[in-house]
């Protein structure tokens, strides 16, 4: 792993995504004994405005909790790929739903699309796990943070008695990766 790693999830409020950053940084932090930051914004409203969740990764001491060239962008809006593309470091790695239009922008970047949406409302049945479906698929994108590990921290933080709707959300994203040849 490099000195620091640094993800961005990014989208709408009301998908999740703050939800899924402070998972993933659990699970780097109290699964993966590794140093973790999250750190989020989002617009006043609760639904439907911008939101998005820098989480650094690191083998030593964080000294800022932003992201200043991301690593790993996943998002699931169109406006969250146009205003986060920017920071996308040049060897960065792009997971987007498959409604996002990307260009030459990427210029030869990693791009991994799914369709978390879709995969949420269709075969979970619940279209607010998109971030669980995305997290999943994001488990098998990583090499930085154990699959396992996330999955545990996950457990940790979802509502109980929930538990089997979230592991679903969880093994349908991992299942969207494996089909895209991604191990």
């Amino acid at each position: 792993m490099a000195t620091e790693f640094s993800i961005r999830f990014s989208g709408a409020g009301g998908q999740g995504l703050i939800q899924a950053a402070r998972i993933l940084a659990e699970a780097a932090a109290i699964y993966d004994n590794k140093n973790a930051a999250e750190s989020c914004s989002y617009g006043p409203e609760a639904r439907g405005n911008a939101s998005r969740a820098d989480i650094i990764i690191s083998e030593e001491a964080i000294d800022y909790p932003k992201a200043d060239a991301v690593d790993l962008l996943m998002v699931l809006t169109q406006e969250a790929y146009d205003r986060s593309i920017k920071d996308l470091s040049p060897e960065g790695v792009v997971v987007t739903d498959s409604r996002i239009r990307t260009g030459e922008e990427l210029s030869g970047r990693k791009l991994y699309q799914a369709a978390f949406t879709e995969i949420a409302e269709k075969q979970c049945g619940r279209p607010g796990v998109v971030n669980i479906v995305a997290l999943g698929f994001f488990a098998a994108v990583n090499k930085i943070i154990d699959v396992k590990s996330i999955r545990q921290a996950m457990l940790a933080r979802v509502p109980k008695m929930s538990e089997e709707i979230y592991i679903g959300a969880y093994e349908a994203g991992l299942k969207a990766a494996r089909e895209l040849g991604i191990k």
